[in-house]
């Protein structure tokens, strides 16, 4: 694709689709602050162990996708996603304050899980709000965008730990952490639009669950939802790409060199494979993330060859850049779109049983096995995916022409 057609394709893409973008940056930078340095506070400082550890993580990561569901029928509900998202990015801000004044393991399982709630309330009125204000020539370039600078916040903040952070003060680099939070929130209340639609009166009048619009959902949305939650089984928590970095040898401020690679392939991957799946179409690119989640599972085992091992992170976030935004993006494809914020609801409430039992499972497979037995069984789980996907993966027209 030549410069002209991508200057044109950027300014086509709708303001609000920047602006959520930004908010996802400005969260994402400061999350992965927290995200690197938690798992080390309270597994070298507090002394929780690896069971403890990735039974709470489990918990705080399922009920972030739990919470998807409510946030999603609420915005279909409201007819708008902007309430629901100023309450949640709210939320986010206050939480990462509770960080830097915990005095005990439990203030900050107390904080990750109100942290993790406000991620649930976000993540389905964010990608439905995508979904209302995308052009259907551009939805994958749309949620490869906001996929893209939500990694830019990521390998931003990945990198500021790396440069400032020196392995000491765990305590002001949480203070730090809470800083873009509330510069999110301000954007989020300037910049960010809900698409004004009129609303018919019997829509308006809907109750806030009815269980029976659910029939209305598409065979081709329950397709991609269950191969979805099959695929979520292999994703575990990334404190356990962490651990194993120390384990390769990985320490201090260098451990955020983790998630800079991680994060600057997801950066490289998502738009391109976003705008590709427009022309091309979806499937074979899901697929071909499954394909990459087995390859870097294998060389993450690598736990005593540095290259190799960050060779397998950098792959990792190869297909978190595929297969996150390609999901979604099916996701609204295939569902009603009076409908879109509850089937994104669903869509992660069944991925967040598959992550808490992924990651409940990984941390007891870690202290009975090894580090290595997680990584082969999630390589397992992203083979069984792909052999579904082959099988059942629906085959509905999702080129589009522009």
């Amino acid at each position: 694709m030549h410069q002209a057609s991508k200057l044109s394709i950027f300014r086509i893409i709708p303001k609000t689709v920047w602006a959520v973008g930004c908010v996802t940056l400005l969260v994402n930078g400061s999350t992965i602050i927290v995200f690197s340095l938690a798992p080390l506070y309270l597994t070298s400082v507090l002394g929780v162990s690896l069971i403890y550890l990735g039974t709470i993580e489990g918990v705080v990561e399922a009920t972030s996708w739990f919470t998807r569901i409510f946030s999603g029928v609420l915005s279909d509900y409201l007819h708008r996603r902007k309430p629901v998202l100023i309450v949640a990015y709210s939320l986010a801000a206050c939480s990462r304050f509770i960080f830097p004044l915990a005095p005990t393991a439990n203030w900050i399982f107390l904080a990750r899980f109100l942290e993790r709630i406000s991620n649930g309330l976000q993540a389905t009125p964010r990608e439905a709000l995508i979904g209302d204000v995308a052009p259907v020539a551009l939805k994958g370039a749309c949620y490869g965008l906001r996929q893209t600078l939500g990694t830019v916040g990521s390998f931003a903040g990945a990198l500021a730990l790396w440069y400032f952070w020196k392995g000491q003060d765990y305590k002001l680099a949480f203070w730090y952490a809470g800083i873009p939070t509330l510069l999110a929130v301000v954007v989020l209340f300037i910049f960010v639009q809900d698409r004004i639609k009129d609303i018919p009166e019997e829509k308006a009048k809907r109750k806030l669950i009815n269980f029976k619009e659910v029939k209305n959902l598409t065979l081709n949305y329950w397709q991609v939802v269950i191969i979805a939650t099959l695929f979520m089984f292999s994703n575990y928590s990334g404190m356990f790409i962490i651990l194993q970095g120390q384990r390769v040898g990985l320490c201090g401020s260098n451990i955020s060199l983790v998630m800079v690679f991680q994060n600057i392939m997801t950066f490289l991957a998502a738009f391109p494979i976003g705008w590709l799946s427009d022309r091309i179409g979806r499937n074979a690119l899901l697929m071909f993330g499954f394909i990459l989640v087995i390859i870097s599972n294998l060389l993450m085992t690598a736990d005593t060859i540095l290259s190799v091992y960050l060779s397998g992170v950098m792959i990792w976030g190869v297909q978190m850049g595929i297969t996150q935004s390609l999901f979604v993006t099916k996701v609204a494809d295939t569902a009603p779109e009076a409908l879109r914020g509850t089937a994104f609801g669903i869509y992660y409430l069944l991925s967040g049983i598959a992550v808490f039992i992924c990651n409940a499972v990984s941390g007891q497979i870690a202290q009975a096995y090894s580090h290595n037995a997680v990584f082969y069984t999630s390589a397992g789980m992203a083979l069984m995916a792909f052999i579904a996907s082959l099988i059942w993966m629906p085959v509905h027209q999702d080129k589009r022409k522009f």
